[in-house]
């Protein structure tokens, strides 16, 4: 072994070089001894740092560096340096080889916080650990690097905790099978906000719900703990720079700690938005900023001013409530989750004692907190970019806020029980910046909601109290007397408790709880006066009628409706409402057994008839579309009464509604109803040529007014003689069979339109007599078809005579023993017999025709079917009647049939018209009725109309000519 006496100070480096290549770097120390002017300690470690490989385990040589730092030298005694690797080199090719060295700087190019450039060992250590990074990637060298010297430097401290802890729980501890590793290089040059996103996302592949608290504790407080390292400061400051962001909060922390927590803060309810189970975790088992595992290398607490530590927790509680907040998850879990964050921060911050919370079916409890600070919100306060900020009193914790947030929880829990659950934010802000119209709005929909989710069983008294409960925020127990709470009190609290309770009625009502309606609301402590409650019955009954789809009230919306109305009708016996709907269901259960479409193919439903402008015309579409349906009078009529008592007008249309005739009474605008029933079906049955039951509904059913009542008269007589009239008109149509109608049958009918028409010459009424001479040139037509008839019938008659008495002639010749030709007397008494008899027959037929059954005059025919109609079905005015007898004892006495009995045969025409008038003159007296000065009567107009007809010779062209007595 050669002896080291012989080498140079170039021969010392190049083997100082040699010891650390080979790995054998224990002779250092005792090289420098040696040398120490070409070896000093900032060179060795210089050399230690260049040549060292760094896979070499740090146990191998961290002694050697201690005594190198700290100038203990190897005794003289020991054994001699080996210097065969170097001692045949010239000292000209040993300085040319030193020359050529070239030793890493001790300090790493990116370690800004040793600035003191007498401490070598941190400067060596930090740059040691970048090279056994970077050449190896096994970071748990670096360790057993550090762990000798981190408690000799604070910077090598905070640097162990701050970078290389993270990056080795992130690569073998916390996530070891993960594809790629993190460097420290990588580690080292983000900044918190970049750091921070990193290290806390790594939770988002695993299940582990307690990864996110495990990284807030092991990684970011072991981040945040090189908080003000002068690198970290500089990164957080440019990436500040150079990002484009609003300011989350008007009052910064005032340390780069403070700064970071308030990223983590930001971080956390970002995350709550988007894994709200992982947010909820992290807040019930993590304690803040001051709840970090270091790893043991340096104490718990960070040391931070009691005052910044303070604002660390009101910010992380604040962060807390934003959480709750911001939460839009409406499931059970999800509220459960805000329930258990907001009790957790009320007792990390020792607020417990204004938590308002309950368990699961306790009583509800009374809130009351000083609503100053929080009515001094707006809208913005519960946005998301404003909920962290220090002045925002929803958010940031104390008593106020916690007790509105546990206020607000608790009714959460409620609607979620209603079955309408609502975001947090939402209920916040229905409650602090919601007028009353959108209060009552979302209070209806929680009502809805009840009733659609409906099962039996179910406590509506429990469910009333809760809907009580949510609009003034106070207990079931305690006394209303005093109930001057806080300006905010309840989700609801714009809306009166009077309107709260008629929702609550109507639903109870929509979802038949009828005696727990009635038990409520219909006793001496009702909240509800009388007319509310009968308001919100009436209310409910008309919404189930306007959405059934049938009109039977055993079925559907019609069933409740009538159920509803049993239920409280007998409570509201005076109630004309109920009384109109009771009619209108009954109408409509009676519609309900005709079938009925409405225009483009429209089944009938209820509400048809709540809508419709004239619901009586409902009825001519059932009388088109139900054949026979005429038939059934009775029920039709039963139908236009209900509707009548339900509250429409009979009249034909809005214009008679409008004019100045006036409401109608009761009893007037059912008598009008039935005429527009009865008038519809009269004519139905004409339209089915069923003239026959047409002419018996006129004479027994359309009567004219009586003296007892007093209705429109317009309209009643415009109804009435329009349907007399079109009755009058009616021709059958042409028979369907060979057989023809017998001429008595044509007769009848004749007669019978000629009674109509002259029924409607009355009715027409006296400031209408525009249809009059139509209605005479329609009885005129008739009275020259029925002469004709007559003639025919005379004709058929002689005929008929004839016939028999030849076929009795030859009759009698071909019995047995009888007359044979030879008897000539006998034939020609008999001819002489039927002669004389067939001119008794034409004599009787002549003077029946002339006297009993001559077609007689207009007017006559006019009078003989009031007064057959007055002793039947058409009851006229008494006071009338008697007016008449004693007003006209000169008028010719007329028999039972209208006609004059007269034994002159000569009479003139002059006289005919004259007695006509006469007869007309007391007719329209009999009809006025009353005194002449009373009005104009209604036959005066007729009257004047035919005498001056007659002057003019239009009694000639109406067929007005006097009776034949000759």
């Amino acid at each position: 072994m050669a002896s080291s006496s012989r080498l140079s100070g170039a021969h010392a480096i190049l083997l100082a070089i040699h010891f650390c290549v080979t790995g054998d770097v224990s002779r250092l120390s005792q090289l420098q001894a040696q040398y120490p002017r070409w070896l000093p300690t900032e060179r060795l470690l210089r050399i230690i740092l260049t040549f060292l490989p760094e896979s070499c385990p740090p146990k191998t040589y961290t002694s050697v560096v201690e005594a190198l730092v700290d100038g203990e030298h190897a005794i003289s005694t020991a054994a001699e340096l080996d210097t065969s690797a170097v001692q045949n080199l010239t000292e000209t090719i040993a300085r040319k080889r030193v020359r050529k060295v070239r030793l890493l700087p001790l300090r790493h190019p990116d370690d800004e916080d040793t600035d003191d450039s007498t401490d070598l060992l941190t400067q060596f250590l930090i740059h040691r650990a970048h090279r056994i990074d970077s050449e190896t990637a096994l970071q748990p060298l670096i360790l057993d690097l550090l762990v000798p010297f981190y408690p000799r430097s604070p910077i090598l401290r905070t640097w162990l905790i701050s970078s290389l802890l993270p990056l080795l729980r992130l690569n073998y501890e916390y996530y070891p099978s993960q594809d790629e590793t993190f460097s420290l290089d990588i580690l080292e040059s983000m900044d918190n906000s970049i750091a921070i996103n990193v290290l806390l996302s790594m939770t988002g592949n695993t299940k582990t719900s307690m990864d996110l608290v495990q990284n807030l504790r092991g990684l970011v407080g072991a981040w945040m703990y090189g908080s003000n390292r002068t690198k970290r400061r500089k990164l957080n400051e440019v990436a500040q720079q150079n990002t484009l962001s609003l300011p989350q909060d008007d009052v910064r922390p005032k340390t780069n700690a403070g700064v970071g927590w308030q990223q983590v803060n930001e971080w956390l309810l970002a995350r709550s938005l988007v894994d709200h189970e992982s947010a909820v975790n992290a807040f019930t088992n993590w304690d803040g900023p001051e709840d970090v595992d270091l790893g043991g290398y340096a104490e718990e607490d960070p040391h931070l001013p009691r005052g910044e530590l303070k604002d660390l927790r009101m910010r992380y509680g604040q962060t807390g409530l934003a959480v709750v907040y911001a939460n839009a998850d409406v499931s059970a879990a999800a509220l459960d989750g805000s329930t258990k964050v907001l009790a957790r921060i009320a007792s990390f911050l020792d607020l417990e004692q204004h938590l308002s919370l309950r368990d699961d079916d306790a009583e509800l409890p009374s809130v009351v907190f000083d609503s100053d600070q929080i009515s001094s919100t707006s809208r913005v306060s519960l946005m998301q970019n404003a909920l962290l900020t220090t002045s925002n009193p929803l958010t940031r914790p104390s008593a106020a806020s916690i007790s509105f947030l546990s206020a607000i929880c608790v009714s959460l829990q409620v609607l979620s029980e209603l079955g309408h659950p609502m975001p947090c934010r939402t209920a916040a802000n229905l409650c602090l910046h919601s007028n009353v119209d959108t209060q009552l709005l979302e209070m209806r929909g929680v009502v809805q909601s009840m009733i659609r989710q409906s099962k039996p069983g179910r406590d509506w008294g429990k469910v009333r109290r809760q809907l009580l409960w949510l609009r003034g925020w106070v207990a079931d127990h305690t006394s209303r007397q005093n109930n001057i709470g806080p300006a905010y009190h309840g989700i609801f609290w714009r809306v009166e408790r009077e309107v709260v309770e008629v929702e609550v009625l109507k639903a109870l009502l929509e979802v038949r709880e009828y005696k727990l309606a009635v038990d409520i609301y219909i006793s001496s402590d009702s909240t509800l006066t009388s007319s509310k409650v009968e308001e919100a019955v009436k209310e409910t009954i008309y919404t189930a009628y306007d959405n059934a789809s049938n009109g039977n009230r055993t079925r559907g919306g019609m069933k409740r409706a009538y159920e509803i109305l049993q239920a409280f009708q007998p409570h509201f016996s005076g109630s004309i409402a109920l009384k109109q709907v009771g009619a209108l269901i009954s109408a409509t259960h009676s519609l309900s057994f005709y079938s009925l479409t409405l225009q483009h193919g429209v089944p009938f439903q209820p509400v048809s008839i709540r809508v419709h402008s004239d619901p009586l015309s409902l009825i001519e579409k059932v009388l088109e579309q139900n054949p026979k349906s005429y038939t059934k009078v009775d029920d039709l009529l039963a139908i236009g009464r209900n509707l009548v008592a339900a509250g429409f007008s009979p009249r034909l249309s809005d214009h008679h509604e409008a004019s100045t005739l006036g409401p109608l009474s009761e009893q007037d605008a059912i008598l009008t109803a039935e005429r527009r029933i009865m008038s519809l079906a009269i004519n139905s049955a004409l339209t089915s040529h069923d003239f026959g039951t047409a002419y018996s509904y006129i004479l027994t059913r359309l009567t004219p007014t009586s003296s007892a009542s007093t209705p429109d008269t317009t309209l009643t007589d415009d109804i009435t003689w329009r349907t007399v009239y079109s009755a009058g008109r009616y021709r059958p149509p042409p028979p369907s069979t060979s057989t023809p109608p017998t001429t008595q049958s044509q007769i009848t009918h004749l007669t019978q339109r000629m009674e109509l028409l002259s029924l409607a010459l009355i009715l027409v009424p006296s400031d209408h007599p525009d249809p009059l001479p139509e209605i005479l040139g329609a009885w005129r037509r008739c009275d020259e078809e029925l002469g004709n008839l007559r003639t025919q019938e005379s004709l058929e008659e002689d005929i008929w005579d004839t016939k028999g008495d030849l076929t009795s002639s030859l009759t009698m010749q071909s019995l047995p023993g009888g007359f044979g030709p030879a008897d000539s007397s006998e034939q020609d008494a008999l001819e002489t017999r039927q002669h004389q008899a067939r001119r008794a027959r034409a004599h009787t037929s002549h003077h029946r025709l002339n006297h009993e059954e001559a077609p007689m005059g207009l007017f006559e025919v006019a009078r003989g079917a009031a007064l057959a109609l007055q002793k039947n079905a058409f009851p006229l005015r008494a006071a009338a009647t008697k007016t008449t007898t004693t007003a006209s004892p000169s008028f010719p006495h007329h028999d039972n049939n209208g006609f004059t009995p007269s034994s002159s045969h000569t009479a003139t025409a002059s006289s005919s018209h004259a007695r006509t008038d006469s007869v007309v003159s007391a007719e329209n007296y009999e009809l006025g009725g009353g005194a002449p000065s009373d009005r104009v009567r209604k036959r005066d107009v007729v009257s004047n109309m035919v005498t001056d007809g007659l002057v003019s010779g239009l009694g000639w062209v109406l067929g007005a000519q006097p009776v034949n007595r000759s």
